[in-house]
């Protein structure tokens, strides 16, 4: 979901929980009371830990509840009709940036791509970018709020990082730009009128509806070894596939967004054309690169996709000689994947569940 027009590893999570809770709604109509049984998304919470006097990159493993679903009309450039009685003005973006976006959720091949929403009236979301073609009439949609910094670690820090009323004496969050190439800062500030969550517009401006993306990586960066909070992350479960943009020659941290535990040979990463995964090849300095932070050692490890040999696929630490395909990724984790060569391209992850 981060498009290039705006802005995973080993278990680094040592206490993971996990809770699903199927929603079933059975409606009696008639004398009969025939039974239609309507399932919602799966809902439920993962628990994330920050690492004392270090560094957990942390991918956001739930979304918000949807909003809005339905099916698209014709869309034109940036109008997107929906079959669905909106109130103007419900999911305008904010000074902070977008508070909503749309997902592709049909069985087309652009399942799983999604843009942010700019406005809306009663019956069309204005797109930040031109969907003709992403979006087609017929496809289901599903509208979610973004994850935010509120959202995800409370309004008032209600999961527990160090705050300060100077960024240099409060735990960090740290957000990557795949367009900009470059990472904002944000901490919790104590002190003030209004304490809350500051960023890169100072300590004047509240930062709280600050959106996070569903497939952004968050780097926590704790600065005392004290640390001992977790962050409770509550939502619905990720469904269907996942459409996200790697830049060409540069980085992007895609975080873990299904709640579940992955692994490289699953993620449809390397699919031989370098229009659609990273490229291998028989050496790691001549490949795409994907690194997974190890939270113990503080220090990332690498993977690469073999290109030759008797049995090409993944490798790792392990050496050439020996398969890293089936490596877990925990949940939460993070893939920062460093693509060499251009072009850039739009991955499709598979549909987790």
């Amino acid at each position: 979901m981060q498009r290039v027009q705006h802005a995973r590893g080993w278990s680094f999570l040592p206490k993971v929980t996990f809770i699903i809770t199927l929603g079933l709604i059975t409606a009696a109509t008639g004398f009969k009371a025939s039974a239609v049984d309507v399932f919602t998304d799966p809902v439920g919470f993962i628990t994330l830990n920050p690492v004392p006097n270090g560094f957990a990159f942390i991918g956001l493993g739930m979304t918000q509840i949807p909003a809005v679903r339905g099916v698209v009309g014709t869309v034109s450039s940036q109008q997107v009709p929906v079959n669905s009685t909106l109130t103007p003005g419900q999911f305008n973006a904010t000074s902070q940036g977008a508070q909503f976006y749309i997902e592709n959720v049909g069985t087309t091949s652009n399942q799983g791509f999604s843009d942010d929403i700019v406005s809306n009236d009663a019956a069309n979301v204005y797109t930040a970018n031109n969907d003709t073609g992403f979006l087609v009439s017929g496809d289901t949609f599903k509208i979610y709020p973004h994850q935010t910094l509120n959202t995800v670690f409370g309004p008032q820090n209600q999961a527990g990082l160090v705050g300060s009323n100077t960024l240099a004496n409060a735990d960090n969050i740290v957000v990557f730009n795949p367009v900009s190439q470059a990472s904002a800062i944000y901490w919790f500030r104590t002190s003030g009128a209004t304490p809350g969550w500051r960023g890169p517009a100072g300590v004047a401006t509240d930062a709280g509806n600050t959106p996070l993306y569903v497939d952004q990586s968050i780097v926590i960066q704790s600065k005392y070894a004290t640390t001992t909070n977790k962050v409770l992350l509550v939502g619905a479960v990720k469904l269907g596939k996942t459409q996200t943009v790697v830049p060409s020659t540069g980085f992007a941290f895609v975080g873990d967004m299904y709640a579940t535990s992955l692994t490289l040979s699953n993620l449809n990463l390397f699919t031989g054309n370098p229009n659609t995964g990273v490229i291998g090849s028989n050496t790691l300095a001549n490949a795409d690169n994907i690194a997974v932070w190890d939270p113990v050692a503080q220090s990332s490890v690498i993977y690469w996709f073999r290109t030759s040999g008797a049995t090409p696929g993944w490798r790792g630490p392990q050496g050439v000689a020996t398969d890293a395909g089936t490596n877990v990724l925990a949940i939460g984790s993070v893939l920062q994947i460093q693509r060499k060569y251009a072009p850039s391209f739009l991955w499709t992850l598979p549909a987790q569940y």
